[in-house]
């Protein structure tokens, strides 16, 4: 075969090649064509909406600064900050929430090997709560916390005066009379409690002037509801 018909021959066949190539290019771009096609008019109907919305909003101004003054405030570190500490909160927390449950696995495990029911010990458990709950919610406990029972001046009162209880229990009770409780206020540590004793009567006889009508009030609740029971 001469040489001029193999190259050309050669020549038709890579233009082949390339036509074909140019082809599939063409398929390819053909999406990206149409959507540049429609490009402007869906530029335009997209600025026709917001130009209605704008009319229709009379401070779009101090909303557009509000906004961005809204950004900027949420992208400053420090308003940052405790979101990517959730953030790392929420990375840890899924080790640490295996490791708690093979931990609770492994308890029950040893607990059913030992010959513990499980069954009954969580529902003693949840038992306990609920009595906790109400417990917490009663009226009774209420009116002890705001009694000033529990006012560390009165605990450390009633820590002494409980110290001073067991102190004389250990001794020999001593009989003394009259006069003997006439010497005894001489001193100045009988005095000190005698003073002490007579401050707390004078407080509570203030107090008493409402005191029988709560305590007629308490007793009249609890006959009503050992009558209901």
């Amino acid at each position: 075969m001469p040489p001029g018909l193999a190259s050309a021959s050669d020549l038709d066949s890579t233009l082949q090649r390339i036509e074909a190539r140019l082809e599939r290019l063409e398929q390819t771009l053909e999406p990206l064509t149409k959507a540049t096609a429609a490009a402007p008019a869906l530029t335009s109907t997209a600025v026709d909406i917001i130009d209605d919305w704008a009319q229709q909003v009379d401070d779009l101004d101090a909303r557009v600064r509000s906004m961005s003054e809204l950004l900027e405030r949420l992208t400053r570190p420090e308003a940052l900050a405790p979101l990517m500490a959730f953030v790392e909160m929420t990375e840890h927390a899924k080790p640490a929430l295996a490791t708690f449950t093979d931990i609770v696995d492994e308890t029950m495990a040893r607990a059913a090997a030992d010959g513990m029911e499980i069954e009954r010990l969580v529902e003693s458990t949840k038992n306990a709560v609920l009595r906790l709950a109400q417990l917490a919610t009663a009226r009774e406990v209420q009116a002890l916390l705001d009694s000033g029972m529990l006012d560390p001046a009165t605990l450390s009162t009633l820590g002494l005066a409980a110290r001073a209880v067991a102190d004389a229990s250990e001794q020999p009770a001593k009989r003394v009379g009259m006069m003997g409780a006439l010497r005894a206020a001489r001193q100045p540590s009988v005095q000190r409690a005698l003073g002490f004793l007579i401050t707390v009567a004078e407080n509570l006889g203030e107090n008493l002037g409402s005191a029988p009508k709560l305590l007629l009030n308490a007793n009249r609740k609890q006959s009503q509801k050992e009558t209901h029971e």
